[in-house]
């Protein structure tokens, strides 16, 4: 190697220096002259409101209780402090990049767990929906981690439906905006596909959600308005179900709820609910769910009817099982398990 290739090999090096050095000046520069952003509503709050009803317990009514039934534990309680690593995160599966809008970030050194929580406040949590953190062979919930966690990738996700409908394009918009500038600030690369593309993707999503979401339910009419009132709450215990009068709950093993039961005094009415993508094996949930109402018309001297009012013979609510268990097949053809994590925040 001559003399002119040697000066300029060093030329190169001290450029790739100087490059890195600039890159750090403007990072520690940003974070001394800009103040904390205020956090924005995160983007799955502006997710356009679809015209589908949504499954839900009215918030007035209280919900069920269960004595034996220890609630879990927060994820949020551990202390990222600590030092030690947390539980890593689920592969990432291919119906989530699915359901999901996925930004890589890639450091071209390691960067501290702290130090990006610190940036990510200053810039406002909220514009980035969910971030991960990749260290230690595993991916992490970035605000599980001890600070001083070396982290060489990040991972920003955008839920792109809901039971709301798709995202919006301006709220997908603001959080491509967002994720460039954490790039930017963070001197990482970036990759994520296009907001034409994860827009189609999403409509896609949700056109899907809508043809397999469904709120199965039906009526017990009594035949005498005086059954409705302490003596349904009663049976209702004696049947094993929880709550407290008007709204009560059939919970699972894990204290899940299977379905819901609510009454109505003034119409006379006793409702079951199932909202079967909330529910683990709703093929065996939505059975014993008939059982039931058959059982409560009898203690209960009241008719099986649909939401118009017409009675439900067996054929009927035949009809209503093999719903549950076409709809169930086709969400589980998607790999989406009824019950799980990702059908209930899809489903939400």
């Amino acid at each position: 190697m001559n003399e002119l290739q040697l000066s300029l090999l060093g030329l190169g090096v001290i450029a790739i220096l100087l490059v890195v050095v600039y890159n750090r000046w403007l990072e520690r520069k940003y974070r001394k002259t800009h103040d904390p952003e205020p956090e924005v509503p995160t983007p799955l709050d502006e997710m356009a409101i679809g015209e589908r009803q949504e499954p839900s317990w009215d918030g007035a009514d209280p919900l069920p209780t269960r004595g034996d039934v220890e609630p879990g534990a927060r994820i949020g309680d551990d202390d990222p402090s600590a030092g030690a690593i947390p539980e890593p995160l689920p592969a990432l599966s291919e119906v989530e990049a699915w359901v999901d809008a996925i930004a890589t970030l890639r450091f071209y050194e390691p960067r501290t767990a702290g130090s990006i929580r610190d940036t990510i406040t200053q810039m406002g949590a909220g514009r980035f929906d969910r971030i991960e953190c990749y260290t230690g062979d595993a991916w992490h919930q970035v605000d599980k981690l001890p600070v001083e966690a070396l982290v060489s990738n990040i991972r920003c996700r955008l839920q792109l439906a809901t039971r709301r409908g798709a995202v919006a394009p301006d709220a997908l918009h603001e959080w491509m905006r967002a994720v460039e500038s954490l790039a930017q600030v963070l001197s990482a690369g970036l990759s994520v596909e296009s907001e034409s593309k994860i827009l189609e993707r999403a409509t896609n999503l949700d056109a899907f959600c809508a043809r397999v979401d469904a709120l199965i339910n039906l009526n017990l009419r009594a035949r005498e308005t005086a059954t409705v009132g302490l003596d349904i709450a009663a049976t209702l215990t004696d049947l094993g179900l929880y709550g407290t009068y008007p709204a009560f709950a059939r919970l699972s093993a894990s204290g899940e709820v299977d379905f819901q039961i609510v009454a109505d005094d003034a119409q006379g009415m006793l409702s079951l609910t199932l909202d079967y993508p909330h529910v683990n094996r709703p093929d065996l949930v939505v059975s014993e769910m008939l059982a039931l109402a058959k059982t409560l018309a009898v203690s209960l001297e009241a008719d099986i009817v649909d939401d118009a009012g017409r009675a439900l013979d067996d054929n009927g609510m035949a009809l209503l099982a093999h719903q549950v268990v076409r709809l169930s097949a086709a969400l589980q053809a998607q790999g989406i398990e009824p019950g799980s994590l990702l059908a209930r925040r899809l489903f939400a």
